[in-house]
């Protein structure tokens, strides 16, 4: 009987759903951390076998990142990590922009006293990251700081589309490595969105956070010619929002 109970379990939809909503979150991981390499191919049976779950699981996680861009299944060949190149950057740099100007007016409106100290908290911790020099963790309460951002608005489908872009710029910015003096920069341009926020001023709020974004962009394009010792053409279109 218990057996027989276990078995359903197994077949119920939600529990179905569920072993492959984590096993695409693992999937996920794999991807952003550079595990799973951009056009690198993905062997299902192998990935299956890593993560210790069915071949339809690994399918299907692979068919739903695939929805939000991080893979490409082709007919055939099976599934292969996107490649981002810097252009599909720069475009997914102004959506994630124009997100940030609706979200910015939302949570002004929005954002109660609670999400209000949260904030205020992670401001704290990323100025002791900057006074500590500490990049890694510069980087992560920033990571942090943008999703209680977002989440402040409490519109699902933005909070999705958000995702979506942030996860697909992943595959560009694995590190996402910061120099002292942006990261300050960025602190300065966090406490600004703050203060707008905390006025209940959603326009200015709106204005802060995009902004942000769009000099995000750029900061992102300094550190890739710093790298490659030349910018693409498009680079000089958004020479006016350099920090």
């Amino acid at each position: 009987m218990v057996q027989d109970t276990s078995k359903a379990q197994l077949r119920n939809p939600e529990a179905i759903a569920s072993r492959i909503e984590e096993t695409r979150e693992k999937v996920r991981l794999l991807i952003q951390t550079g595990t799973l390499r951009p056009g690198e191919r993905v062997n299902e049976q192998a990935l299956a076998a890593q993560l210790g779950v069915s071949r339809n699981a690994a399918r299907e996680a692979l068919r739903s990142l695939e929805q939000i861009g991080l893979v490409t299944i082709i007919p055939n060949r099976g599934a292969e990590v996107r490649r981002v190149t810097l252009e599909d950057t720069l475009h997914l740099y102004d959506v994630r922009a124009g997100l940030a100007r609706t979200s910015g007016r939302l949570i002004a409106l929005r954002i109660d006293a609670d999400e209000e100290q949260h904030l205020a908290d992670l401001l704290s911790q990323m100025d002791a990251a900057i006074e500590a020099r500490d990049q890694k963790l510069y980087h992560d309460l920033n990571a942090d700081f943008h999703h209680v951002l977002i989440g402040i608005t409490k519109n699902p489908r933005l909070i999705a589309l958000n995702e979506a872009v942030e996860a697909e710029l992943k595959l560009y910015l694995q590190k996402g490595v910061f120099t002292l003096a942006q990261m300050r920069v960025s602190q300065i341009e966090h406490r600004k969105i703050m203060a707008a926020i905390m006025s209940g001023d959603s326009e200015a709020a709106a204005e802060a956070f995009e902004k942000h974004i769009l000099k995000g962009k750029q900061r992102m394009l300094d550190t890739v010619g710093a790298q490659a010792g030349r910018y693409p053409q498009l680079e000089v279109e958004d020479r006016n929002v350099g920090t």
